[in-house]
């Protein structure tokens, strides 16, 4: 089993002018798992779920990541995957990521679990998912 977090980062202007019915609609639709000020997060486990969440707001007119040669572009909104295992279909490491100007967070340290466990290190330090808002 492959467990993995994957968090979907947007700026409360953007999810104002496309999202429908406004902020409201997103908290409505339970969408806001975390806010930090200008920013809005969404996290789940479920890949698929995640997956319809991305379509449904490429319909209402958010922009979507594009691949320009070796690099992700990411527009309207920013996806982190986190995953505990180090096994991976397919490997996503050569593409470069890059991130969207209004973006900026930084997430903790991701170490490999493996790594974390052999160091005797705590995990919750090394986890990636905790994220602070650089203004």
């Amino acid at each position: 089993m492959r467990s993995q977090f994957e968090s979907l980062f947007t700026s409360k202007d953007i999810v104002r002018a496309k999202y429908p019915n406004g902020w409201v609609g997103w908290l409505n639709d339970k969408m806001s798992d975390d806010d930090d000020g200008r920013l809005t997060r969404f996290t789940t486990m479920d890949g698929r779920y995640m997956y319809c969440i991305v379509e449904r707001l490429i319909d209402y007119g958010f922009k979507p990541p594009e691949l320009i040669d070796d690099t992700i572009y990411f527009h309207d909104f920013y996806l982190n995957v986190y995953e505990y295992l180090d096994y991976a279909k397919y490997d996503f490491s050569k593409f470069y990521l890059k991130k969207p100007d209004w973006l900026k967070i930084v997430s903790q340290p991701h170490m490999n679990i493996k790594d974390i466990a052999e160091l005797g290190l705590d995990a919750y330090c090394y986890n990636g998912l905790d994220y602070s808002f650089n203004a």
